[in-house]
């Protein structure tokens, strides 16, 4: 929504830079240039936001903002891990050039910090022990970022990697896809049975 003066918002500047950023990539992101793609004066986007930094972590508000992540009435801890890793994996496919803002701020830090209480807030009522939310972010954020990363640049291959994966000879042809749907629901079941076996978690 425009502003009385008839510019765009905040809200709105930060949405077009999540755009920019997954059609440009985060290498590639300057104030200077983000200006010039939305037309609008560069020291109106500084006095806007504050900083750089500022309007990355706006941006990524808007890619966490997708993700609907609400305790659902019932639904067990590894239904909720399951739910939340599917969740995170499809905003990461939406957004492969903007994903690295997610790893980019510490959790502890806003908005990563409000997005992490609301996943914690899902095992809310699910009878696990007082620190197990943490080590699920532990062991799910390492394999999600990892996987996501892996996914994302193994869906944009090179020529010359394109032409190993059509090459039934090549290694690469052997080995790939490593990284698609098939993979990451067998290794995110490997994953829950790990944590169910190593605390001592009921599978439902």
């Amino acid at each position: 929504m425009a502003n009385r003066n008839g510019q765009p918002s905040n809200a709105e500047i930060a949405a077009q830079a999540l755009r920019y950023i997954d059609e440009q990539g985060l290498d590639g992101f300057s104030m200077r240039k983000f200006a010039e793609y939305v037309g609008i004066p560069v020291m109106t986007i500084s006095n806007r936001f504050g900083s750089k930094e500022a309007l990355l972590k706006e941006a990524l508000s808007c890619m966490l903002a997708e993700t609907s992540i609400d305790k659902v009435s019932g639904e067990s801890w590894s239904d909720d891990l399951r739910r939340v890793a599917r969740m995170h994996r499809r905003m990461a496919l939406a957004h492969p050039g903007a994903f690295p803002l997610f790893l980019s701020v510490p959790a502890y830090e806003e908005p990563m910090l409000a997005y992490t209480s609301r996943v914690f807030a899902t095992h809310e009522g699910q009878g696990l022990p007082e620190d197990m939310p943490a080590v699920f972010l532990s062991v799910m954020h390492s394999f999600l970022s990892g996987f996501q990363l892996a996914e994302s640049f193994e869906n944009q291959p090179s020529e010359e990697d394109r032409a190993k994966l059509a090459d039934p000879a090549s290694p690469t042809s052997r080995v790939f896809p490593l990284f698609n749907e098939q993979s990451f629901e067998r290794n995110l079941d490997i994953i829950i049975a790990g944590l169910a076996a190593q605390y001592h978690l009921p599978l439902q």
